[in-house]
């Protein structure tokens, strides 16, 4: 299966009224969890991680300076 991810991150980012970095330095998609991990930076230090939606489905890992460092997302496809 195919993923738009930066559709996907634009929709997250809009739904749960994230300030996410506009720069995906890498990213990764697991057709098989169906989950996409977003990093926008590298190498991606995050230092604590909040479950943003109430399913547990979007965690966004932040870094030492409260930015966001990477994201993750569960069942990614259904953002789509």
């Amino acid at each position: 299966m195919a993923i738009d991810a930066p559709k996907i991150v634009t929709a997250i980012a809009g739904e749960y009224k994230l300030d996410l970095p506009e720069r995906i330095v890498m990213l990764h998609y697991d057709e098989q969890s169906d989950t996409l991990y977003v990093h926008f930076e590298y190498p991606s230090k995050a230092g604590t991680s909040d479950v943003v939606d109430e399913h547990g489905e979007v965690v966004l890992g932040l870094g030492e300076d409260g930015k966001p460092a990477n994201l993750t997302i569960i069942n990614a496809s259904r953002f789509l």
